[in-house]
């Protein structure tokens, strides 16, 4: 044991942890360094910007459909044909009238395409739709109120 001298032809029985911990904290650091860098598989799209926002956030439950600024749909991060997304919404419909439709469209996007995408919505059926935007950052004089012309 510790301080006690062992002959020569004894079996070491100790083992030093300091290097297994060591490597140990060395993998976890590793770990969660390289994490924050992983991007989720998806589309990247440039929300519009406002000052308020509408609706609860999202839920595992919504379903997603993304117009890209060069028209492209996705639905839960699939590229979809208008079809097929008409049928997806149907399908939706027949099993809850009440489900919640988030439309994100670029903010590059032409406004015809998202209002499509809105009328696929419509026909469905379905009436719980909401146009997710990105939460605007408030500059210093956009902060100050304004003064009023009378004291100017």
């Amino acid at each position: 044991m510790h301080g006690q001298r062992r002959l020569e032809d004894e079996p070491m029985a100790e083992m030093n942890l300091i290097p297994l911990i060591d490597i140990a904290l060395t993998l976890l650091i590793i770990m969660m360094v390289t994490t924050a860098f992983i991007k989720h598989p998806g589309v990247s799209l440039k929300l519009p910007e406002t000052k308020t926002r509408e609706g609860a956030p999202e839920t595992n439950k919504d379903l997603t459909i993304l117009v890209t600024s060069d028209g492209g749909t996705y639905v839960d991060g699939q590229r979809r044909s208008m079809p097929d997304i008409q049928m997806h919404l149907r399908r939706i419909a027949a099993r809850d009238k009440q489900a919640r439709i988030l439309v994100k469209g670029d903010r590059d996007v032409v406004y015809s395409r998202i209002m499509e995408v809105m009328d696929l919505v419509r026909q469905a059926g379905l009436t719980r739709v909401v146009l997710p935007t990105d939460p605007k950052i408030l500059r210093a004089e956009d902060a100050k109120p304004p003064i009023p012309t009378a004291l100017r």
